[in-house]
């Protein structure tokens, strides 16, 4: 559906075309177009020049003489046609306006979900449809923040509130995914746990993404262009919207797509934290470190506990991923035949780009087995050797860093008869983010008495 931005884009292309037309005769062919008397439509627009066009939120006004306003509402493809010489009727055509000087506009909608309403200026505010409206968008100004304040604090997710255009008229599912992901805001946080600086966060970025949209003229997703061969250029600068799967340009995160009130929603689970989500103890570290050791401690101890190698293993034996796995690594591969297992590990150590094209296949649905156990534990500990490179930070509120000393860690990994130039080059220098307040380092140094206590000092 076209939303402000491209509303508007529409609005600049017609004004130039129709502005001083006078119309000689309406015939309209779909009937429910017209949401007010359809003969008084066609019989009240003879001879009534087209003064202006404007728009509020969503909606078109076209202002003819004698103050009469037809209300346009374009849904999800109604379009705009000018025809210079002749009447072009196709297919879609739902109304067509004859000018005068022997042009005409077509008004074509291929789902038949547009409207039109013809009213007059003085009774146009007061038209149901437009008295329900909210501020537009892209023009909050400081006075209206205190209506803002109390129309947001509802207990809906902010995503279901954006498109609500009795509190902010004018953005739709596209600009609300922007609006969420540039404030930092995860879409599903409740209106009424939002700041008031949030809230002026989201006037502030609506305004600035909805004007850019404008300069480029708008966004062309699937089938709405403004107008035939016009194509906006907004959804080449689009930063999350549509990019399911793709990494977020500011940590390197998937881009996750939910439906939030129906509507698909895409954003970064790091940079907008979901807080419902955030309750989950991470242990990490590099290969040989006590990751397990620590885990099984906290097990005996009554936490929930859960392995992600053990889920992968799980993955692995799921015949359609064991042939996925094949065909990425280009070789045979069976998690329980230890041979082909080696073999595996040689390929991805041999060959990077298989290990990466592994490692993006494979993290999507560990995560997703993650999300499952989060929304039925309150506080479950995972286990997750690579932790930060699939990024998952976002699941936890505190990280548990496994650190031990290379002398250490090789003892440990001779004691598991690990093949130690292998497990070396897959997981040995481990790297982890030292900015991050979740995280708390665990030496691995001394005895277990020792280990253990450093763990329960960290998750005192």
């Amino acid at each position: 559906m076209p939303e402000l931005p491209e509303v508007e884009t529409v609005i600049n292309i017609l004004k130039p075309l129709v502005v001083g037309k006078e119309i000689q005769k309406v015939e309209v062919y779909y009937d429910r177009l017209i949401q007010s008397d359809l003969d008084e439509f066609k019989v009240s627009l003879i001879n009534k020049k087209i003064t202006n066009i404007t728009r509020y939120g969503k909606y078109i006004y076209i202002h003819l003489s004698d103050n009469l306003v037809i209300i346009t509402h374009l849904r999800m493809e109604g379009k705009f046609r000018f025809l210079h010489d002749k009447n072009q009727r196709i297919k879609h055509t739902s109304a067509m306006f004859f000018f005068k000087d022997n042009t005409f506009l077509s008004f074509d909608d291929t789902r038949k979900f547009a409207i039109m309403y013809l009213t007059n200026e003085k009774d146009l505010p007061s038209v149901p449809m437009i008295a329900k409206l909210g501020i537009e968008a892209n023009k909050v100004e400081e006075k209206d923040l205190p209506t803002l304040f109390k129309k947001f604090n509802k207990n809906k997710p902010i995503k279901e509130l954006l498109l609500d255009q009795t509190i902010l008229c004018g953005i739709g599912n596209i600009y609300a995914d922007e609006i969420c992901y540039a404030t930092k805001i995860n879409p599903y946080t409740k209106g009424n746990t939002l700041s008031q600086n949030q809230i002026i966060d989201i006037t502030k970025q609506a305004k600035i993404i909805l004007n850019k949209a404008i300069e480029l003229g708008g966004s062309t997703i699937h089938s709405f262009h403004p107008s035939e061969g016009v194509d906006g250029k907004f959804q080449e600068v689009l930063m999350c919207y549509g990019r399911e799967g793709h990494s977020c340009p500011r940590c390197g995160t998937r881009f996750h797509k939910d439906f939030i009130g129906g509507r698909g929603t895409t954003y970064c689970p790091n940079c907008q934290i979901n807080k419902e989500l955030e309750k989950a103890i991470g242990i990490t570290g590099p290969i040989g470190s006590g990751k397990s050791t620590a885990l099984n401690y906290l097990k005996e101890k009554g936490y929930r506990t859960y392995s992600a190698d053990d889920i992968v293993h799980e993955l692995y034996r799921t015949p359609y991923i064991q042939r996925k796995v094949s065909a990425i690594i280009k070789a045979p591969f069976d998690i329980d035949n230890k041979e082909l297992t080696l073999k595996a590990r040689k390929i991805l150590i041999a060959y990077p780009e298989r290990n990466i094209a592994l490692q993006n296949y494979i993290h999507p649905l560990v995560e997703e087995e993650f999300l499952k156990i989060l929304k039925r534990d309150d506080c479950p500990i995972f286990e997750i050797p690579l932790l930060f490179k699939a990024h998952l930070e976002y699941m936890f509120k505190t990280i548990l860093v496994i650190s031990i000393s290379k002398e250490q860690q090789l003892k440990n990994l001779m004691s598991r008869n690990e093949n130690i130039e292998t497990s070396k080059k897959l997981n040995y220098n481990f790297e982890y983010p030292k900015d991050n307040k979740k995280i708390k380092v665990v030496e691995a140094t001394g005895n277990f008495e020792t280990f253990y206590k450093n763990i329960d000092k960290a998750l005192d």
